[in-house]
C-alpha cells in the first residue's frame, strides 16, 4: 500500500458542501475519457440497505445526513493532478437514479471515444457523454432490471447485463448495442426463445463480465454458488455457452462475483459472500484464476463450511488443498473487492486507480476516497 497516493483530500469529492460530501459514500464505477479520470457514486448506500431491511430501525447519525439527497453525481479529476475534482453531473430528481453502478469508454463505429454509464434506480437507465461534461440519459424500452452491474465492448458492440435487484429476479438479461443513442438494445439470451436450453447458457442473474481468450465470460449468482460461462465463439450465440467452474468455486457461500480482470493471459475472478450478511458476520472473499484451457485454481480462500466440488475440479483440489493466502487476503473484514480501472498496458507498470468503498476496511465511512498505484 506504501505506492498508492490518496487522490481526495475531501472523501466524497465536494469540498465545497461537506454534507453533500458524505453521501457519496461509494464509489461505484470509473472510466476515462481524454485527460481525465470519471468516477460514477452511489449515495447513502449503507442508510438505505438499513431502511430498506427494517424501516424503524433508529439509523446512527454518522450514516444520516440532513437533508438526504440520492440523487447520484459523477465526478471527474485530471489525470496531472493540475485540476481539483469537478462534479459534471448530477441525477435530476425526478430520475430515481441512487447511483451509478458500471462507466465504460466506446468508440461507436470506430469513431470519438465516448462514455456511457448505468445508473442504479427504479429501473436500468442508460447515460451517454461525448466531451466528459454534457451527459444524457439514453431512450430505451428494452432493458429490464434495475441495476447493471457489468458492461464490456467486443467487437465493437457494448454489451450490457442487467439483473432485478429489488426482485432477484434469476434470469440472465445480457443486451448489445453498436450504440444505443440510435440503435436500441438487443437481447443476447432469451430464455423464451424456441429451443432454449438452460443447460447449454448461463444460468442466474449476470453480476459481472469480462471478454478474455477473444470470448464473452460471465459470472452469475446462484443459490448454489457463483457460476463463470463463458462463449463458445467469438460472440454470443443461442444455446451456445459452457459453463467454465461453478459452485463457489468450492464455496457454496461466494454467492457473487464483484471483480474480473484479465492478467498475463489469465481471468481472476473475485467471490463475495451473501451481502448484506457478511457485513454483519466477515466473511472474506476469495479469488479463482482461470486459463485459456477452462483450467481453474482458487489463489485467496479458505476451508469452506460446507464444501462442494465444483465442475473440472483436479485430483490435487478434490484432496482440499488449501490456497497459501486466506480469504479476504488473510482478512476477514475483506469481504468484497470491487472493480479497478488501469490507464495503461496490463503487463507493463502502468498507473491503477481504485476504488475504495466502505467495507474494504471493514468499518463504515461516511464517503469514498480514491487512490492511485504509483
Amino acid at each position: 500500500m506504501s505506492n498508492f497516493q490518496n487522490l481526495t483530500p475531501t472523501n466524497g469529492f465536494d469540498f465545497s458542501n461537506l454534507n453533500n460530501a458524505r453521501q457519496n459514500n461509494y464509489a461505484w464505477s470509473m472510466s476515462e475519457l481524454g485527460d481525465y479520470i470519471y468516477v460514477g457514486t452511489g449515495r447513502n448506500i449503507i442508510y438505505n440497505i438499513i431502511n430498506a431491511i427494517e424501516p424503524r430501525t433508529k439509523i446512527p447519525a454518522l450514516i444520516s445526513p440532513d437533508p438526504l439527497v440520492n440523487r447520484a453525481e459523477i465526478w471527474r479529476y485530471r489525470k496531472d493532478g493540475s485540476l481539483p475534482w469537478e462534479r459534471v453531473y448530477q441525477a435530476p430528481a425526478d430520475s430515481g437514479i441512487m447511483g451509478f453502478r458500471f462507466m465504460i469508454q466506446h468508440r461507436p463505429f470506430g469513431g470519438s471515444p465516448c462514455l456511457y454509464a448505468a445508473g442504479f434506480g427504479e429501473r436500468t437507465q442508460i447515460l451517454k457523454t461525448t466531451n466528459g461534461v454534457n451527459w444524457f440519459i439514453l431512450p430505451d424500452t428494452v432493458l429490464q432490471g434495475n441495476s447493471s452491474r457489468a458492461m464490456v465492448v467486443h467487437k465493437g458492440k457494448i454489451y450490457i447485463a442487467t439483473v432485478d435487484e429489488i426482485s432477484q429476479n434469476p434470469t440472465p438479461f445480457l443486451y448489445s448495442s453498436e450504440d444505443p443513442e440510435f440503435y436500441p438494445w438487443e437481447p443476447v439470451i432469451n430464455s423464451n426463445a424456441p429451443g432454449f436450453d438452460p443447460s447449454k447458457n448461463p444460468q442466474g442473474g449476470i453480476y459481472n463480465m469480462a471478454v478474455f481468450n477473444n470470448r464473452i465470460y460471465v459470472a452469475t449468482n446462484n443459490e448454489t454458488g457463483v457460476q463463470i460461462w463463458r462463449t463458445n465463439k467469438e460472440e454470443p450465440r443461442l444455446n451456445d455457452w459452457t459453463l467454465v467452474v461453478d459452485k463457489g468455486f468450492g464455496n457454496p457461500a461466494n454467492r457473487y462475483s464483484l471483480a474480473m480482470g484479465v492478467f498475463k493471459n489469465h481471468l481472476y475472478v473475485s467471490g463475495t459472500k451473501q451481502l448484506p450478511l457478511s457485513w454483519f458476520i466477515p466473511m472474506g472473499c476469495d479469488i479463482v484464476r482461470i486459463d485459456k484451457n477452462d483450467n481453474w485454481r482458487v489463489i485467496v480462500g479458505g476451508n469452506p463450511l460446507l464444501p462442494l466440488i465444483p465442475l473440472n475440479t483436479t485430483e490435487g483440489q478434490k484432496q482440499g488443498i488449501v490456497p497459501e493466502i486466506g480469504s479476504g487476503f488473510n482478512n476477514p473484514f475483506n469481504v468484497c473487492i470491487f472493480r479497478h480501472i488501469r490507464t495503461a498496458n496490463p503487463e507493463a507498470s502502468g498507473q491503477v486507480y481504485r476504488n475504495y468503498p466502505d467495507s474494504i476496511s471493514g468499518s463504515i465511512r461516511t464517503s469514498c476516497r480514491i487512490c492511485i498505484l504509483i
